[in-house]
């Protein structure tokens, strides 16, 4: 018999997470082998995917999936709040608080030994920073993108330096992003100690009550009084 669980993730979630993850993953090869065409592992991969042109159709809709994908959430979560009346701004949302604050500064006392874990909510300050880390640059590099895949157009009414500052934001974009995803990301949600070698619950959508227990116990007194949300 399997561990009593809790949903923690829609259905619609973790479609949609799987289509950023393939199209993120995407990106990432297909614009730094395009970028640093020159090295031979990038002539390499781009030899595997059919040269310049190949790498550039790929890139361009690797961009256009996962930009879909988050449209798709955005448009969900207006439709949660005007026709399901629901509450974004509750304290299991994703919006930041300033609870999240707090309990970043009492984080950091508890790795440096001074304190006690804080209490968490359903989902924790560096999930929320992971979240908005895409919301927040996907618009940055779709607009960065368009410059680059348009160049001619945007030059129609844009000073042509503008072209070459596209190019630097998006690229300085892309390493953070790719720092951010393949490191602190995978280390954070996969890697650790208690649920290595991944965490399966963006995958089926669950999370039992022990590790609830353990790392969201501000989110399960709120269960167990009737004030959180199971979904």
């Amino acid at each position: 018999m399997s561990a009593p669980s809790l949903q923690r993730f829609s259905v619609l979630s973790r479609v949609l997470h799987i289509v950023v993850a393939l199209g993120f993953f995407g990106l990432g090869l297909t614009g730094f082998t395009l970028y640093f065409g020159g090295t031979w592992w990038a002539q390499a991969i781009a030899w595997c995917l059919g040269g310049a042109p190949g790498l550039a159709w790929l890139h361009r809709a690797c961009a256009i999936m996962t930009y879909a994908a988050v449209m798709i959430h955005l448009a969900w979560l207006a439709y949660y709040k005007l026709a399901l009346k629901g509450r974004l701004t509750s304290k299991d949302g994703m919006l930041p608080r300033a609870q999240d604050v707090k309990d970043l500064v009492r984080h950091m006392g508890w790795m440096l030994g001074k304190g006690e874990l804080p209490q968490f909510r359903r989902f924790t300050y560096w999930e929320k920073m992971d979240y908005w880390a895409v919301v927040i640059g996907i618009n940055t590099m779709g607009l960065t993108g368009l410059v680059l895949w348009f160049p001619e157009w945007f030059s129609g009414f844009m000073p042509g330096y503008f072209i070459n500052l596209a190019l630097i934001i998006h690229l300085v974009e892309a390493v953070i992003a790719v720092a951010i995803k393949f490191v602190i990301h995978l280390v954070v949600a996969h890697l650790r100690p208690q649920v290595w070698p991944a965490d399966q619950g963006i995958f089926h959508g669950r999370m039992s009550h022990e590790r609830i227990k353990t790392e969201h116990p501000g989110h399960w007194q709120a269960l167990q009084e009737g004030e959180g949300e199971g979904s």
